[in-house]
């Protein structure tokens, strides 16, 4: 309901309008015509730069009660407000105008910043859009569509186009993540068998390729790092040589592929001999092993070189037409304080000497040479 008007000067008498009302009617329904727009402005209004939606509505209302009971217009000074009898018509027209002078700006401003962000996504996505997957032409024509709707200036065909776009990007962004997912798995596939590789060319690189027990070259690294270690700790170490008895009259008799297989055989006997994973077995050359012992001193070392000879003996190697059985020889030596490990090997080597020279099939110590036993 609109505030009731304050009562004004009497009128003079006028003639009828023309569509039988009087004046004073007609001016009253124009008052409240005028104050009913400025009311609906109010509560539509919007917010236009820095100016937020309610002070715009209040000024609006302010306008309306203003046209409405001459009560004083927003920003009148003292001496208009003091006088109630005039209505700031012109006051009104300018704040009106200038308001939809605002309005307008700021819409046609929004809309440009608008057209320039669509811009710049459209360059953007166009420039980022390569020839992955099968989702990059329809992005491509959505976004010409896009620039056509920026460029009609049709909010409701840019509206529709975004999303259109929107849809574009989601599905390639999808595209692209289930993409990465597949190389990412592919590539953890691909590390895994290469890791595999790497591990098994790590073995084969520590390991006799003929035998499968550890080579020269881990031989003489583990002994060097075994010495070194019982030192540290004063615990005493092993070293065994074997050689196998009579190993070319096998290779002269049965032939080579028959001499492989046993080299093989004897190399797997002593592994399961010896299967500590503090001892190891290696192939030192030709038909010749060193065993290396650890935590074992003199009073181990005699049942350990027997271990060792009798797993050799209970071998029974099938070389195709024959079946063989085989012996062999070890020296014994047991580490000395401080000493090197070539040292260590010279002792266990001529040990092995000895226990051949003394007729095979036995075992000598190097710490009494002149004391070799039949094993």
């Amino acid at each position: 309901m609109f505030w009731r008007k304050r009562p004004s000067a009497p009128l003079e008498p006028s003639a009828p309008s023309p569509r039988g009302g009087a004046p004073s009617d007609e001016l009253d329904e124009a008052l409240e015509g005028a104050a009913g727009i400025l009311r609906a402005r109010a509560r539509h209004a919007f917010c236009v730069g820095h100016e937020d939606a309610a002070s715009i509505a209040t000024t609006l209302e302010r306008w309306a009660s203003h046209v409405l009971v001459r009560s004083p217009p927003p920003g009148a000074s003292r001496e208009e407000a003091a006088d109630p009898a005039a209505r700031d018509w012109r006051g009104l027209v300018e704040y009106v105008s200038g308001q939809a002078r605002r309005e307008q700006e700021w819409v046609h401003g929004s809309v440009r910043d608008m057209r320039e962000a669509i811009f710049a996504l459209v360059d953007t996505l166009g420039r980022s859009s390569g020839a992955h997957g099968r989702h990059d032409a329809l992005l491509r024509r959505r976004l010409t569509t896009l620039n056509g709707a920026v460029e009609s200036g049709s909010t409701d065909a840019l509206k529709r186009e975004a999303l259109a776009v929107a849809a574009a990007v989601t599905a390639v962004i999808e595209e692209q993540r289930l993409l990465a997912e597949r190389q990412a798995k592919e590539l953890e596939e691909r590390l895994h068998v290469l890791t595999e590789q790497l591990e098994q060319t790590r073995r084969e690189g520590e390991t006799d390729p003929l035998t499968k027990v550890a080579n020269r070259r881990i031989f003489d690294v583990s002994l060097a790092r075994s010495l070194a270690v019982a030192s540290a700790v004063r615990r005493p170490l092993t070293l065994l040589m074997v050689d196998v008895d009579h190993f070319k009259r096998i290779n002269d008799q049965h032939g080579h592929p028959a001499g492989d297989k046993v080299l093989c055989a004897v190399a797997d006997g002593l592994a399961r001999a010896f299967p500590r994973r503090s001892d190891l077995v290696a192939r030192y050359g030709g038909e010749e092993f060193a065993i290396v012992l650890a935590d074992t001193g003199d009073e181990d070392a005699a049942s350990l070189a027997a271990r060792c000879l009798g797993a050799v003996r209970a071998l029974r190697i099938d070389v195709g037409l024959r079946v063989l059985a085989v012996t062999a020889s070890a020296g014994v030596a047991v580490a000395r304080p401080g000493e090197s490990a070539s040292d260590l090997v010279a002792r266990a080597d001529r040990a092995l000497y000895e226990a051949k020279a003394r007729g095979r099939d036995r075992f000598a110590h190097a710490a009494d040479p002149e004391e070799s036993r039949a094993a």
